[in-house]
């Protein structure tokens, strides 16, 4: 038994922790406000560096890929990977722009049809509205209630938006401080990838100086094991996503849609977030065909379920191959709490910091746990 165990043998110490860990929880949770203001602030002294080495972490594969396979015929390890850098940071801002290329004038578009075809829109409702009291199914529908209700509720919105000019002007502010931590977080990111070599370098020669062999080699087995859990999450995320996005564009292509490319990039980006994201991705892109043509919303919605049913119980699981399995309430707590600290960020990461300390659990508390007992058993 190791000397700590001991002195947790003794009851007075085990009362003692007890009794810290019973305040602690009391404290925290009377002062929750103020820690996840602290964490709020720490994430926004920290987000550039989080966006940072986030990005260096997906663009690492793609510099790794052209480091060994398009420029393997270089001598110079130094500059065969900075040009490999290069190439993977400027094949990446290439996607970018192809990003906003097909994104700003779909929602340009939106934005114009939206004020100038008012009128239409309304008209095509009605016309909805009229087709399925025709249908005599019992229920009858009253246009102006509805026309009512949405004048109601866009007076409203614009009552709101006037009373509360300084939360909006807030907004602005968030947003472009967010686009600010972006540009920093990517310059960063290039750092990060050129000094990589030398980052890891310097880490290792602390472990190594700091930590037993045992210790040194135990330690890097679970830093393979997140590394292989995040890279899965999030590359396969990012393609899967890449994935949704391609199918719904096709079949709205297919069915003759309108804002093919803004309701796909929508879906598809939303399609990252875990849980809520398809859902906010359908209401989304629902919303917009509604106004142009209920049926579309219709249709738009039938397609989503169908995708979304293929998605989750055919593709995800052949992506991710069940290494990630974590029981479902456990992923909504994980994706609760991952958003209330740290935004969408946090309920990007949610997934797989739960696998983590999923696979901690069961694999070195658990074990550890049955130890203690069997040890306990022995002494008796």
């Amino acid at each position: 038994m190791k000397k700590w165990e001991k002195y947790l043998e003794k009851r007075w110490i085990a009362n003692l922790l007890t009794v810290c860990a019973g305040i602690l929880l009391y404290m925290g949770i009377k002062n929750f406000s103020s820690i996840s203001a602290f964490f709020s602030e720490l994430n926004r002294i920290v987000s550039p560096l989080v966006i940072g080495f986030i990005l260096a972490y997906l663009i690492d594969p793609i510099a790794g890929f052209c480091d060994t396979r398009l420029f393997k015929k270089m001598k110079n390890e130094k500059n065969r990977w900075f040009l490999s850098v290069i190439v993977s940071i400027l094949f990446v801002l290439a996607l970018i722009t192809l990003f906003f290329v097909a994104l700003i004038p779909s929602l340009t578009s939106c934005i114009k049809g939206i004020f100038s075809n008012k009128n239409t829109y309304i008209r095509n409702i009605d016309n909805f509205i009229n087709s399925i009291n025709s249908w005599n199914l019992g229920v009858h529908l009253d246009m102006g209630v509805f026309t009512a209700y949405l004048e109601k509720m866009m007076d409203t919105g614009f009552a709101y938006m006037t009373e509360n000019m300084g939360q909006v002007i807030n907004l602005s502010k968030n947003v472009g401080n967010a686009l600010f931590n972006s540009l920093l977080g990517f310059i960063l990111c290039i750092y990060f990838l050129a000094g990589k070599h030398h980052l890891l370098d310097g880490l290792n020669d602390f472990r190594s100086a700091a930590l037993t062999k045992e210790q040194y080699r135990s330690h890097t087995d679970f830093w393979n094991r997140c590394h292989k859990i995040f890279i899965q999450f999030l590359g396969y995320d990012l393609v899967d996503g890449l994935i949704i996005g391609t199918v719904n564009a096709i079949i709205m292509l297919i069915l003759g849609m309108p804002y093919v490319a803004l309701i796909s990039v929508i879906v598809g980006v939303t399609n990252l977030l875990p849980t809520f994201g398809p859902v906010i991705g359908l209401i989304l892109g629902g919303l917009l065909l509604f106004l142009v043509n209920p049926v579309y919303a219709l249709w738009f919605l039938i397609m989503v379920i169908i995708i979304q049913t293929v998605d989750g119980y055919v593709l995800k699981p052949k992506m991710f191959g069940g290494a990630l399995g974590i029981p479902p309430v456990w992923t909504l707590i994980a994706i609760v709490i991952g958003g209330k600290l740290f935004g969408a960020l946090g309920i990007l990461l949610a997934i797989p910091f739960a696998a983590v300390i999923n696979f901690l659990y069961k694999e070195n508390f658990l074990p550890w746990l049955q130890n203690r007992k069997t040890e306990g058993e022995n002494d008796a």
